[in-house]
């Protein structure tokens, strides 16, 4: 019973992934300027990613404190991680990102995908 209580605290780590990069690009968005050379459609991408990652975050606190419904809806957290590193990769290898972006997001979801994919495993 405590190895599994203590194997949940994955899902607060993803949460904070989560909040921090919410945040992040909050701050982001807020400090951009109407001049910048950044469509306004990719603000609005920018904008929904936020409350996108914050949602999930807050799935992952609610989780934390709910562990029966874990398995079913922590397989959807975990291949949008998975995802957010193989697109990092893929741009990464391409040398289409730098590689600070891709080690704050794309290396950093990789790495709590992979705990997660644990965490399913070991319910």
């Amino acid at each position: 019973m405590e190895g599994n209580f203590m194997m949940d605290y994955i899902l607060l780590a993803g949460a904070a992934l989560n909040f921090t990069g919410s945040l992040k690009m909050l701050k982001e968005i807020f400090k951009a300027q109407s001049s910048e050379a950044d469509p306004e459609e990719y603000l609005q991408l920018k904008l929904f990613v936020t409350g996108v990652a914050a949602t999930f975050g807050s799935l992952y606190v609610y989780l934390f404190f709910n562990p029966a419904l874990i398995v079913p809806i922590l397989i959807f957290g975990a291949a949008l991680k998975s995802w957010a590193f193989i697109t990092s990769l893929f741009l990464y290898c391409r040398k289409l990102l730098g590689f600070r972006a891709f080690s704050e997001f794309g290396l950093s979801n990789g790495i709590v995908a992979v705990l997660f994919w644990i965490l399913i495993g070991w319910k």
